[in-house]
């Protein structure tokens, strides 16, 4: 319901859309020794051990500088501070950073790269640590100053052993990433055919016959067996993994409630009373974007948002709505008016409206946090013998299970505990996870299953072939139309009037090879078929999902030479290509590492005794 509010809006999956470059990035950046920030687990924080990465131990150093980097980069993306779930995901964007990072130390050791000290002096001049970036000492305006650094290198009162010792830690990986590069070649061959692939372009008409309008497959075995067959390459992954979830929320007291209750009450008092919402926000807020006033940065349909969402629609732009509960929060909102706020000027579809909030947290007292923490560590306990489920289910309570995941593409049921998604990629079928400790919740998860990458087997997709099969039989029923179209082509009509003579209209289409129309996505069949033919010959039909397929090629447009000898646009080019080639080989690699690494994470020690 409110969960997209109480996690910066849309923030938390672009956090994990962009994991995937910060894996092969992050690493490189090295790690700034601040000293303990309080990141990580209650438990993994008393005893300053977060884990190890093939026995080497992660330091609360190592920690909190991983985390400083992950925080600076959201800052720098959102404009904000993280908060609650997105707090959450970046501190496991950090360990997921420094997991990559330690490993690709230890292989740079492995290969017997070496750094004089004069490496690391230049090092310090041209590349200096990511804790340059980030000391205020070396800023302007909040941004890194060179020239402030620069200056500063030459100042002998200042200890730049620190710095040096990070380069010296840092430069081995470097030069590794430098040697792994070289061996990433591009052929003119290549360059040329996706330079082709971009700027050649090709004009035709086409034909849907579209699926009959109703009908069903009878769902035998044998009718999903081909269904399968049909598409199965289409169905492959990369290694995935499914879980099996029970989320226990965190209960609260009746005073803690009050309590936070009337905090926002309070709070509602003094912006009803003439008080600025913005600054009460900015001083008062628990919730996301509170440096900004509160403002939700996007639109909202108030019927997303359940009961609260009626009590907003009800009312008019300016007012604020009575503080309301959630889960572990209290939250008033504001709608934002269009004409004190820009932001709130024309909404995208009628109905849709800009808020902001103010968010109070209730707090849980250490003795009853720890006693719901062993509470939801028994039931694991039980979990052992006869599963999840099973265990869940005695307690009166339910578990779910998580669609098939990867590292790139976390389950919305673990966005409060994104570290319960590492666990679960890296353990095998039928294991039991520690209890993880949430924003909201205590979760706990077992292994349902784990895919190699590949396609899926016919049972795993066997609900989703059903509604394929459906598709299917009303493409087969649409067959004959298509039929009769194809005789009338074959007999010497023109596309055009066999199309008309079913009802149907000739559609014209412009596409190059990497932006194909976007009608033709689902039948890569006749996009090649068009690329391939003459000008003005029929190709078809071909079956696809959305029906059965004809065209003709009007005409192919070859980019002029001019173009092709431009060093500019064969520069962006090269770059292009080889930037999608190094993260897709630096992916491969540190998952190869990653594999075969023995990483203890103890940050899910849970709550501290």
């Amino acid at each position: 319901m409110l969960g997209y509010l109480r996690s910066g809006n849309k923030r938390t999956k672009a956090i994990w859309l962009i994991v995937t470059i910060a894996v092969v990035v992050t690493f490189l950046l090295g790690f700034s020794f601040f000293g303990s920030m309080g990141s990580g687990s209650s438990g993994a924080r008393a005893t300053g051990d977060y884990g190890s990465i093939n026995g080497e131990k992660v330091t609360a150093d190592m920690w909190s500088s991983a985390v400083a980097v992950a925080k600076e980069n959201y800052r720098q993306r959102f404009n904000t501070e993280p908060a609650d779930r997105d707090m959450r995901s970046v501190e496991q964007q950090a360990w997921r950073s420094l997991v990559n990072q330690r490993l690709m130390a230890q292989e740079a050791r492995k290969s017997g790269l070496t750094i004089s000290d004069n490496d690391v002096i230049v090092g310090m001049r041209t590349s200096p640590p990511n804790a340059v970036f980030l000391s205020p000492a070396f800023q302007t305006d909040g941004k890194f100053d060179p020239q402030k650094y620069q200056m500063a290198l030459g100042d002998p009162r200042i200890n730049w052993k620190p710095f040096e010792d990070q380069v010296r830690e840092e430069l081995p990986v470097r030069r590794l990433q430098e040697r792994l590069m070289s061996s990433l070649k591009l052929s003119e061959g290549e360059l040329r055919e996706a330079f082709l692939d971009r700027f050649q372009s090709l004009s035709a008409v086409i034909v849907q016959v579209p699926p009959a309008d109703t009908g069903r497959s009878a769902g035998t075995d044998a009718d999903l067996q081909k269904v399968f067959e049909r598409y199965r390459s289409r169905m492959a992954a990369p290694a995935r993994t499914q879980l099996e979830v029970l989320s226990i929320p965190v209960e609260y007291s009746e005073a803690e409630i009050k309590t936070a209750m009337d905090i926002s009450r309070g709070l509602y008092d003094r912006v009803r009373g003439g008080e600025d919402f913005a600054q009460v926000a900015m001083t008062n807020s628990e919730g996301p974007n509170a440096n900004h006033g509160g403002v939700i940065d996007r639109w909202i349909n108030p019927m997303e948002l359940g009961p609260i969402g009626q009590t907003i629609a009800a009312h008019k732009p300016g007012d604020v709505i009575d503080p309301y509960r959630e889960g572990g929060q209290v939250m008033i909102f504001k709608i934002l008016d269009p004409a004190r706020d820009s932001s709130a000027m024309n909404p995208p579809y009628p109905g849709a409206v800009k808020l902001a909030q103010i968010v109070t947290r209730i707090s849980v007292s250490d003795d009853s946090r720890r006693a719901q923490y062993e509470k939801a560590r028994k039931l694991a306990s039980e979990a052992r013998s006869g599963g999840l489920a099973k265990a869940a289910t005695a307690h009166g309570l339910v578990t779910t299970k998580t669609g098939f995941f990867d590292l790139n593409n976390l389950p919305p049921s673990l966005f409060g505990a994104p570290e319960a998604a590492d666990w679960g990629v890296a353990h095998k079928k039928g294991d039991l996870s520690p209890v993880f400790v949430g924003v909201d919740e205590f979760l706990v998860a077992q292994v349902e299953s784990q895919h190699l990458a590949g396609a899926p087997t016919f049972e795993e997709v066997k609900e989703q072939l059903r509604q394929i099969a459906d598709v299917e039989a009303r493409v087969e029923m649409a067959k004959a139309r298509a039929d009769r179209l194809a005789t009338a082509v074959k007999g010497g009509a023109p596309l055009e009037a066999a199309a008309s003579a079913e009802g149907l209209t000739a559609m014209p289409v412009n596409m190059s090879r990497q932006q194909p129309d976007p009608r033709l996505v689902a039948s890569p069949e006749i996009q090649g078929a068009l690329w391939a033919a003459q000008p003005g010959k029929v190709v078809g039909p071909f079956r696809s999902p959305g029906g059965w397929f004809f065209g003709r090629v009007i005409s192919v447009q070859t980019p002029p030479d001019s173009l092709w000898n431009n060093d500019q646009m064969k520069g962006q080019l090269t770059t292009d290509i080889l930037s999608r080639r190094q993260r897709s080989f630096f992916d491969g690699f540190l998952t190869q590492l990653r594999s075969g690494a023995k990483v203890v994470d103890n940050r899910t020690a849970g709550v501290s005794e």
